[in-house]
């Protein structure tokens, strides 16, 4: 009688922990998946992208739109080619990086690449003709640029904004997210 009830509680206790396991696995991948949807609808201050940087930051969770001229490149950092906005053999690309936090690079032309804070405001220019970093933003015109990013690179947003999960866990983004883009 003893073993049985040990072996009865051991095997609720087994069943307890994996569903706890599971539940977490499923809260995570929720939180990624759909977190362009949850980014649009954040709160967040003026000057930030949030749904450009969860799109890129989580590129491997979300739907990824299969077009003629887009390439995916997983291999490393997960970066996306435009082959469709050429512009003087220049192919648009565009990814996030992990090197001090979460960045973005974004490359449209041969002499310069632009660099985004993890809130996806710009941080930096760099000019290959000098080999130098710019974080004077002063001679650019950061909306003319977000236009452009958003041009290049807006449909991994459009595709997943509108996606609205079956749990909604807006409440959850907001607590890991509101610092990040406010």
């Amino acid at each position: 009688m003893n073993k049985n009830r040990i072996i009865g509680i051991s095997i609720v206790v087994l069943i307890m922990g994996i569903l706890l396991i599971v539940a977490n696995l499923y809260i995570d991948y929720n939180l990624r998946k759909y977190s362009v949807y949850y980014a649009h609808n954040m709160e967040h201050k003026e000057g930030t992208h949030p749904e450009m940087a969860m799109a890129l930051e989580n590129i491997k969770a979300i739907r990824t739109p299969a077009s003629r001229g887009l390439r995916y490149d997983y291999d490393g950092l997960a970066k996306v080619y435009n082959d469709r906005n050429k512009n003087n053999g220049m192919v648009p690309s565009i990814c996030a990086t992990y090197v001090y936090g979460v960045e973005y690079l974004y490359s449209n032309s041969k002499d310069k690449s632009y660099i985004f804070n993890s809130d996806f405001s710009l941080k930096a220019i760099y000019n290959s003709n000098t080999a130098k970093m710019e974080y004077g933003k002063s001679d650019i015109d950061e909306e003319e640029l977000y236009k452009e990013v958003y041009k290049n690179f807006g449909f991994l947003v459009e595709a997943n904004v509108n996606r609205k999960p079956l749990i909604n866990m807006q409440k959850e983004f907001n607590k890991k997210y509101y610092k990040r883009f406010n």
